[in-house]
């Protein structure tokens, strides 16, 4: 899908230039992505003289806390109405705030809404906002660039750092087939104003806790393949992360070792927290050949081509997302 609104610019920057108090959104259990993007669009309007509130959902990688030093972090309230702006980055819906949120789809006098995302979604999914929405974007970091840009603002060095930070994360730090030459030039615009791909190297690849590499190794022992080895299945479970001290979010990124196995075509870790139906997480990789976020669609969930993940509503185990998942995948792979 192209622009919902092919020229955002003058309903965003009007939104912009008269809102004073704005409270940012982003999906739940947020990635690098829209981490990234909600630090760098609150510090930008912070420079601006704007109030700038962050309300996060769920749980994050704990290597990821330096991008909100010093941010103003609040609870979801009850009562937007002391907000000029909602902003939603990294989020095309309120329902991908988590059930907690569910209640602004219909909360009555809401401020008005920007809705900054790349994610595909239906008609059906839209809603009144000013929608700055392009699928042919990298990540919602690089839109959000384009935003601050066209606003003709000089974001500070902090938010420099996170837009690099949401760009290099979800295009897999430049390998990907989301990273485009569009990706490349917002890249070395951040660059230019003062950005280290080193630095952000090294934040996000090195000083990693040991528990994440213990679990890494009990994960990497599950690791199965099937469908003539086109599909490699890994699973996390609650006796692992007790006996490694590791938490859910020291998963992030197992999902991608099993695509790194020669004839790999899709992997898939299934994520088992011991809590029952709905809340077994399925994250999924894939070769450029198969697009993973349609096969997450069928359980309700996303993403992108390449990495998208759902949580499956008919699994109370690892097990039956195992099998549930065996079911589609063949399906996918044969297409």
């Amino acid at each position: 899908m192209t622009d919902i609104v092919p020229d955002w610019r003058p309903a965003a920057l009007e939104l912009l230039n008269r809102s004073r108090k704005i409270l940012i959104l982003t999906h739940h259990n947020p990635d690098g992505d829209a981490l990234g993007s909600s630090a760098a669009l609150a510090r930008t309007l912070i420079g601006q003289g704007r109030q700038a509130d962050i309300a996060l959902i769920g749980a994050w990688a704990e290597r990821l806390n330096f991008l909100l030093t010093g941010l103003f972090l609040v609870e979801l309230p009850d009562n937007l109405a002391v907000y000029d702006l909602l902003l939603l980055l990294d989020c095309h819906s309120f329902d991908r705030l988590g059930p907690a949120a569910k209640k602004l789809a219909v909360m009555k006098n809401r401020p008005p809404v920007m809705v900054v995302d790349h994610h595909p979604l239906d008609e059906a999914e839209t809603f009144k906002a000013v929608w700055l929405h392009q699928t042919s974007a990298s990540s919602t970091g690089e839109l959000t660039w384009a935003l601050i840009k066209a606003w003709g603002v000089i974001p500070p060095l902090l938010a420099v750092e996170a837009l690099l930070v949401a760009i290099t994360m979800d295009t897999g730090f430049f390998t990907q087939n989301n990273t485009t030459a569009t990706s490349l030039r917002a890249v070395a615009d951040l660059v230019d104003l003062g950005g280290s791909l080193d630095q952000i190297n090294r934040q996000l690849k090195n000083d990693l806790p040991l528990r994440r590499f213990k679990l890494m190794g009990l994960v990497l022992n599950t690791l199965t393949l099937y469908c003539g080895g086109r599909l490699a299945v890994m699973i996390v479970t609650p006796a692992f992360l007790e006996q490694t001290g590791a938490v859910i979010t020291d998963t992030e990124e197992l999902a991608e070792m099993g695509r790194q196995v020669v004839g790999v075509i899709l992997s898939a870790l299934v994520k088992d927290v011991g809590q029952g139906f709905g809340t077994i997480r399925v994250s999924l990789r894939s070769r450029e050949s198969l697009d993973a976020s349609a096969l997450a669609r069928v359980f309700g969930g996303g993403g992108h081509r390449q990495a998208a993940a759902y949580d499956d509503p008919h699994a109370g185990t690892a097990g039956v997302a195992v099998d549930n998942l065996l079911r589609w995948a063949e399906i996918f792979l044969n297409d």
